[in-house]
């Protein structure tokens, strides 16, 4: 582990930074898992065809990047592979672009990283699975037993502050625009507004979650 470390270090050395950092988990609702089965099991009973189905997902992930180029030319990457409870993977990503395709503007950034909820009308298939999947909590003061809450507040820093335009920090970790716009929509009995949606990229996440829910639309299998 200490010398993959080093590794990492070296790379990012050698590349001045790492420009993205993805997260990739596993879904115990991704139908090429649920299919295999069988009556009365669940995923935490067949790890074995837990670790197949993500890693077949994980290698399309990466096929999407690094040959079909969807955040253009990368110069290096490095994941590592983690588990959840009940035995269910999630990868962390670091990607290292070219100088030329770094998102160094708002615009770029925006381009790349949605972190408000899409509009139900013109995109109900991703409004709906950013709210199945992509909404933090509930948590704060009002649930202070939730699982992120330590000393009195959420660990992972939600709700978000309101932001009218995303901005570019010294220290490299932008601030996604969250504008105040009104919508808010009840996700299980929790009124959630923008402050409460994960940072997503929504191409990525209707071709590895929309399907899920979707399974006749063509584009979205793997």
């Amino acid at each position: 582990m200490n010398q993959r470390f080093q590794d990492a270090v070296a790379i990012a050395r050698q590349y001045h930074r790492f420009d993205l950092f993805i997260t990739f988990t596993s879904n115990p609702s991704w139908g090429a898992l649920k299919d295999e089965l069988m009556p009365g099991q669940t995923t935490a009973d067949r790890p074995d065809l837990v670790i197949q189905v993500f890693n077949l997902y994980k290698n399309s992930f990466l096929d999407n990047i690094m040959n079909k180029h969807i955040f253009r030319d990368v110069h290096a990457h490095v994941h590592c592979i983690e588990f959840q409870k009940r035995g269910l993977p999630h990868m962390h990503l670091l990607l290292s672009l070219f100088p030329c395709h770094r998102p160094s503007t708002p615009a770029q950034v925006d381009s790349i990283i949605c972190a408000s909820w899409p509009d139900p009308e013109r995109e109900p298939w991703l409004f709906d699975v950013v709210k199945r999947c992509m909404v933090h909590g509930p948590c704060g003061q009002a649930f202070p037993r939730a699982p992120c809450m330590q000393d009195g507040k959420c660990s992972k820093g939600f709700p978000k502050p309101f932001q009218l335009v995303m901005l570019m920090t010294r220290d490299g970790y932008p601030m996604y625009a969250c504008p105040p716009n009104g919508r808010t929509y009840d996700v299980g009995g929790f009124p959630a507004d923008n402050r409460w949606i994960v940072p997503y990229n929504p191409y990525l996440l209707q071709r590895y979650a929309l399907h899920i829910y979707f399974p006749s639309v063509p584009f979205l299998t793997v």
